[in-house]
């Protein structure tokens, strides 16, 4: 009895061993891949269902463009939606420079990190990234949303894009993390959620008000851009998540 539970365990272990060496291979792979970005860059969170002719998807566009002419790189999800219209904003600046400097080679600007399984994500390939690095786990494609990033932008979406914001609210919360610019764009969606930190959250002493300085409300497209890169000309060269 105690060899049968034994063997199970192993084999268990076993498993689990074999999925930590993929995953941790993947994200190695992943990591080589972002490193032909240039620095800074800035990732862009939001829905993949929201339709091309939204107001938001015009204003990933416009972001992403300002920012990529500014010398940001911008990193997505790698999907449709919020996600390709922010690639093509980084490539429409792309493709402006190498007209400027007569070439036809594009600048690389932008990259998107997708999931495998995710039904969209198996047919859809976002023609605008740069590079399509494909991952198999949320945590890892998080990870590498997250780790190359110096700012951080968020358009309306699902519980996914909340699920990615939160996270990095989190971590810069609890000190794992810079303060890192994090701008929400779409100020009447994302108002309840504002409501709720200030009138619970806040009210109930599970939040600071110096938490409430983590995130801030973009006007617009001039405003979003202004912060950002006003926050980040601030920075200082410091210890990035998971570094040791």
């Amino acid at each position: 009895m105690r060899c049968k539970v034994f063997c199970k365990r192993l084999r268990e272990y076993f498993k689990f061993l074999k999925s930590l060496i993929l995953t941790n291979g993947r994200l190695i792979s992943g990591m080589w891949k972002l490193t032909k970005l240039p620095q800074p860059a800035i990732t862009v969170f939001g829905g993949s269902r929201i339709s091309k002719d939204s107001i938001y998807v015009k204003q990933a566009e416009e972001l992403s463009k300002k920012l990529a002419s500014k010398g940001f790189s911008i990193i997505t999800g790698g999907g449709s939606g919020i996600m390709e219209a922010a690639n093509y904003g980084a490539f429409q600046a792309a493709r402006e420079w190498g007209e400027a400097n007569g070439t036809e080679k594009l600048k690389i600007t932008s990259m998107g990190i997708g999931l495998f399984w995710l039904k969209e994500g198996e047919k859809y390939k976002n023609k605008y990234a740069h590079e399509q690095i494909v991952m198999y786990h949320f945590f890892s494609r998080k990870w590498l949303l997250v780790r190359y990033s110096v700012g951080f932008i968020a358009f309306p979406g699902g519980f996914g894009t909340l699920d990615e914001i939160f996270e990095v609210i989190t971590l810069i919360q609890t000190s794992q993390m810079p303060d890192f610019p994090i701008v929400l764009m779409g100020q009447e969606y994302w108002q309840p959620i504002i409501d709720w930190a200030l009138q619970k959250a806040l009210k109930e002493n599970l939040i600071t008000e110096k938490d409430l300085q983590i995130v801030s409300v973009a006007r617009d497209v001039d405003h979003a851009f202004e912060i950002i890169c006003q926050k980040c000309a601030k920075k200082e060269p410091k210890k990035h998540l998971y570094e040791e």
